[in-house]
Order: C-alpha cells, then sequence, then structure tokens
C-alpha cells in the first residue's frame, strides 16, 4: 500500500495528464523516498535517458539477454526486470520464470509438477501473451494482487 501511495504522489506532483513522471523529469528530482527508493528510480530514469531500456533495443534481442541488460540498472531485480522486457518492451515471444502465481496456474490447469518450460512450447511465438493471460485468469479467479 505504500508503493501505491508513493507513486500516486509522484504522479500528481510531477506527472502528465496522469501518467508516471517521464524519465527526464524523474532525473532531476530531489526524491525524498524511503530507504534506497529514490536512488533507484533515479537510476532507473538515468538508464532510460540512456537508452538502456528501449522497447526496440530490448525487442531486437534475445529475451534472456534482454532481461540480464536490464538488470544492469542499480535496484532491479529478476521479477522487475522480467516485467519491463515482458510488458515493457512489450517483447511477444519472452517467458516470466519469476512469477509464482504463473507457477501456480499451470500446475493447476495442467497438472502437478508441470512446469512453464514443459507446457509454453505450444504457445510459440506469442508466449508472453499466453503467460499474461494465464496470470490474469488467476487473479480474476482467486483475487490474488499482482506481485511476485
Amino acid at each position: 500500500m505504500q508503493a501505491a501511495r508513493l507513486r500516486a504522489e509522484l504522479i500528481t506532483r510531477h506527472g502528465e495528464d496522469g501518467a508516471f513522471p517521464a524519465p527526464s523529469t524523474l532525473a532531476r528530482l530531489d526524491l525524498d523516498l524511503p530507504g534506497c527508493k529514490g536512488k533507484y528510480l533515479r537510476a532507473f530514469a538515468e538508464a532510460a535517458l540512456d537508452g538502456l531500456l528501449d522497447g526496440a533495443a530490448l525487442r531486437a534481442v534475445d529475451p534472456e539477454d534482454a532481461v540480464q541488460r536490464v538488470q544492469q540498472v542499480k535496484g532491479l531485480g529478476p521479477f522487475a526486470a522480467e516485467l519491463i522486457v515482458v510488458r515493457g518492451a512489450n517483447a511477444p515471444d519472452a517467458l516470466p520464470h519469476h512469477e509464482r502465481r504463473l507457477d501456480a496456474e499451470i500446475a493447476e490447469r495442467y497438472g502437478p509438477g508441470r512446469t512453464l518450460a514443459d507446457v509454453s512450447q505450444a504457445w510459440r511465438p506469442y508466449r508472453t501473451w499466453a503467460a499474461v493471460h494465464l496470470r490474469a485468469l488467476r487473479e480474476q479467479r482467486t483475487g490474488e494482487i499482482s506481485g511476485r
């Protein structure tokens, strides 16, 4: 809840038309956020301005390589890096490997012991969208909120 409140405050104070502040705005702000959040948000903004988070560039390489590139940004771990590549860069055939809800949904729909790797080959070349669809179905059915 604290993250949602902080996000809303950033949008209200520094965003445009209800959107999260642009990287150029974030990079110049003196962000007084808890812990390392301000430092990480600035690093994220600077990476975006430097082109490290460019969607076309991330889609042009293997999704696993794209995730590794994104993880070079201070404060971005495997889960966040996958979200950036899968959703932010709109990579159509990338698989998220750090989404517990997706793993749980696959076990429920395909049987215990089945894994993402087992079932996802049939989804090519749109594995991203099949994975997002399964996660959304689970969230709708169980009420689980987004997160790891």
